[in-house]
């Protein structure tokens, strides 16, 4: 059985969470950098042969009144250029408040402010793919 990896891009880092074989529970994994695209293409490849990733679900960030969000011009080339280098299917995810509840999440697990700055992304990767996971059941 093989996991369902999930991003949250932002124009300075990229968090991963990733679920457990039975797509049952999901965790946060990593934060990265960002370099460049053909670079962080090639570490998320790499993540998702490691983590042996079936499925990539990518955070759509809206507005509140569900126009597009500027943050999406860091992350539809990215998304573009992961479907031309990877067979993993690329899916679109709701993301619309999901820092918020990163943030709710860290502060009950009792994290600091400065890991929670440091784990920011990797948590609201986690979130989106909860939302994710719940929606397809």
């Amino acid at each position: 059985m093989n996991r369902w990896m999930s991003l949250d891009v932002g124009s300075k880092t990229i968090g991963v969470a990733i679920t457990d074989p039975l797509k049952i529970t999901v965790r946060p994994l990593t934060t990265l950098a960002r370099a460049t695209i053909g670079v962080d293409a090639q570490t998320i490849c790499r993540l998702m042969e490691e983590q042996q990733a079936d499925k990539l679900v990518v955070g759509m960030p809206k507005h509140l009144d569900g126009s597009r969000s500027d943050t999406l011009q860091f992350i539809e080339p990215l998304v573009e250029h992961l479907e031309t280098v990877s067979e993993v299917p690329i899916e679109w995810a709701e993301e619309r408040l999901s820092t918020k509840r990163a943030e709710e999440l860290m502060a009950e697990a009792g994290l600091s402010l400065a890991e929670r700055r440091k784990k920011r992304n990797e948590y609201s990767a986690a979130v989106i793919l909860q939302w994710y996971l719940e929606e397809s059941r």
